[in-house]
């Protein structure tokens, strides 16, 4: 009877040190999200706090419009209180980081094992995110405002997280009524980075306000043509205040309900065939 001889396998130490790509990718992803909604929310009250001792640093001689530079929050020469006198600063740099880092680890998943071109790009959202978050970044201004769709969108991804990293991407994910709301503020507070954005360059608060509008409102054409919940809120708006357009207007009006509605119809045509073909 012939012996059996039994197998051995060892373990290869250099692939016991080699870790998964795609479970680094996921941890990026999520610490991201979480810099961006944990201190986000954390700038944000030290925001609304300076918001509301407004009467501090500004002279009602001029109706509040002026601000006194030279105040300070804090007064100590100490470097550790001139680093908390930063902490806003910083924090909301790095909620900003955290967009960079989510945003780039799903566009390279989305692109992974392709050459997307400068067009594909320019109709990704998630490029136009990233484009926004570099503005915001280098821009002059940190504000409320221009962090919180990041913040809703992060917490939307979290959320929903264990069916982004886990489901099988041919199964859709559950959307929820208040995910609903929660897009439809987001689209609002888009919308409201605009008007933010022109009283500002209006009032004249800094110097580069009107540069950061342009450029804002041309990536938000970008989210016009191939956002549809940016596409859903604008058509929305656009019936609800027909009613106020004179007469005289009425047709240039339904010009630009007809483009957006063709713009929905676009992209609705435009998944049913990347889904046909995936």
């Amino acid at each position: 009877m012939a012996k059996t001889i039994k197998v051995v396998r060892k373990k290869d130490p250099k692939k016991k040190n080699q870790s998964d790509p795609l479970a680094k990718q996921k941890l990026i992803w999520k610490i991201g999200h979480v810099l961006t909604l944990v201190f986000g929310l954390v700038f944000s009250i030290t925001y609304f706090y300076h918001a509301l001792i407004f009467f501090k640093y500004r002279s009602w001689k001029w109706l509040f419009l002026r601000v006194n530079k030279n105040y300070s929050f804090i007064q100590s020469r100490k470097w550790y209180m001139k680093l908390l006198g930063w902490s806003p600063q910083i924090m909301y740099r790095l909620s900003l980081i955290g967009v960079f880092m989510s945003e780039s680890v799903t566009m390279q998943q989305n692109w992974v094992g392709l050459n997307p071109t400068w067009s594909d790009l320019l109709s990704s959202e998630n490029f136009h995110s990233v484009l926004i978050a570099c503005l915001w970044f280098f821009g002059g201004g940190k504000s409320f405002y221009k962090l919180l769709p990041f913040m809703i969108l992060s917490y939307l991804h979290l959320t929903k997280m264990n069916y982004e990293l886990n489901a099988d991407k041919e199964k859709s994910i559950p959307v929820t009524p208040r995910d609903k709301k929660l897009l439809h503020l987001l689209a609002y507070s888009e919308l409201l980075v605009i008007l933010a954005l022109t009283l500002d360059t209006i009032l004249f608060k800094t110097g580069t306000s009107g540069f950061m509008l342009i450029i804002y409102v041309g990536i938000y054409w970008l989210r016009l043509n191939f956002s549809p919940y940016a596409q859903v809120t604008v058509l929305e708006l656009l019936v609800k205040f027909e009613k106020y357009v004179p007469k005289q207007h009425k047709s240039k009006w339904h010009v630009i309900k007809n483009f957006v509605y063709l713009k929905m119809k676009e992209h609705e045509k435009r998944t049913k065939e990347v889904a046909r073909y995936a």
